[in-house]
């Protein structure tokens, strides 16, 4: 096991993980159909079982680009030690898995009997190279075969990940892989991360019971999968003040994200002959037929604005925004931090309304809080002044020095102000 925990891929354990990889090599080019037609609907056998298949087929290329080897010889022992489906339900999964046309069977395996030793199962991904994208889990008859819709997608995703953990927590985790790094806009850029809601996160994973995708979102930011950039909030006023909650993945160093976008050499391993693939996020490669690597991901929704491709080009922080919390007398690293973490609409709206604020002791403490929390917009209350007047109009007994005190108040208004 590498320092960093589970960097090999057949730990046991999910113990120690502490984030991904950074994605500039130890990838595979996985179709995108993974994420839209198996892992909503089938079940985590038949999960683990084709992305084991999709690991041994694209996670290594020889130094042509080409897989090592497109049709496996698995065992019952493979299927359980390896891709992590226990005895009982390797039959089943590898029956939906042919049956939901994501494998394609070409040797049936058999136990071993009396007179009779065991055979392994011959197995090959299925291809479709009918030339459209499909999602539709009625019409697919195969991963697409074409040019592009694959991304890279760090192997400890598989090895990690899906072998080991629930359906659910798959499905959260595949969710913000599939909408943030699976999405590349014409630039070559790919998200850093996305805002997902309950209402998204149902819809898209297929998960119907709210209790189980809580649990499954606390489970993936737990367990250092996911980070939550802002955490969303639901405005039960008829939802005018509702936001989405936005995700991560988690990488294992920060600053991964400034190496999505470049192409790395292959890394050469020390038997000489094979390669890991490279991430190549956001690169194109020509592709001559569908053993090669083809280019980036067919878009169909992107959400990186100009201001949002400013800030990354300004390593994550909006360069206003920044002066702006210099100016409120928060240092160098500590406006680096809130800018890099919070979007600047927020930040901004909120410097402008702390001065509206009851500040008891510490403005740049509440600022801070505020931020944080993204705290809502201040009422008007009426000043102590106006308040102790109207009290006195109401009836109620002055008392002595009254009107000093109105004068103090005053002048400890002026000062402040």
């Amino acid at each position: 096991m590498s320092p960093h925990g589970l960097n090999s891929p057949h730990n046991g354990s999910t113990k120690g993980f502490f984030g991904f990889v950074l994605p500039t090599s130890n990838t595979t080019y996985c179709p995108n159909q993974f994420f839209d037609v198996c892992l909503p609907h089938q079940s985590r056998g038949v999960v683990r079982l084709v992305g084991y298949m999709i690991r041994k087929t694209l996670g290594w290329c020889d130094a042509s680009g080409n897989p090592q080897q497109e049709r496996f010889s698995i065992s019952y022992n493979d299927l359980e030690n390896e891709a992590g489906v226990s005895r009982p339900e390797i039959r089943k999964a590898l029956d939906a898995g042919v049956r939901g046309k994501f494998i394609n069977c070409l040797r049936t395996p058999s136990a071993k009997s009396a007179g009779r030793t065991s055979v392994s199962g011959l197995y090959e991904l299925r291809w479709d190279h009918r030339g459209g994208y499909v999602k539709d889990p009625k019409v697919f008859d195969g991963f697409f075969a074409g040019e592009g819709n694959r991304t890279y997608i760090p192997n400890q995703f598989f090895d990690v990940c899906v072998r080991h953990e629930t359906l659910a927590v798959v499905k959260v985790v595949g969710s913000v892989i599939r909408f943030s790094i699976g999405f590349q806009n014409k630039w070559g850029f790919r998200r850093e991360q996305t805002s997902l809601s309950y209402l998204d996160l149902q819809r898209y994973s297929k998960m119907s019971d709210p209790k189980t995708l809580a649990g499954a979102i606390r489970s993936s930011v737990a367990s250092n999968y996911l980070k939550i950039v802002e955490t969303g909030y639901f405005d039960p006023n008829g939802g005018r003040t509702s936001r989405k909650a936005t995700y991560a993945i988690q990488w294992l160093n920060d600053n991964a994200i400034d190496f999505i976008g470049k192409k790395n050499p292959a890394e050469k391993l020390t038997d000489g002959n094979q390669f890991e693939k490279p991430s190549g996020i956001g690169q194109k490669n020509p592709a001559a037929d569908r053993y090669e690597i083809p280019s980036g991901i067919q878009i169909t929704r992107i959400n990186n604005t100009p201001k949002q491709t400013l800030r990354q080009a300004q390593g994550g922080h909006d360069v206003e925004t920044l002066k702006k919390l210099k100016a409120e007398g928060f240092d160098e690293r500590a406006a680096g931090a809130i800018a890099k973490r919070y979007p600047a609409e927020r930040i901004e709206r909120q410097i402008r309304w702390i001065d509206q604020r009851r500040i008891k002791a510490n403005r740049l403490g509440m600022l801070r809080a505020a931020i944080d929390q993204d705290w809502s917009k201040p009422g008007k209350p009426r000043h102590a002044v106006e308040k102790l007047r109207q009290r006195n109009l109401d009836g109620e007994p002055r008392g002595q020095g009254f009107e000093a005190v109105i004068e103090g108040m005053k002048r400890r208004f002026r000062s402040q102000t």
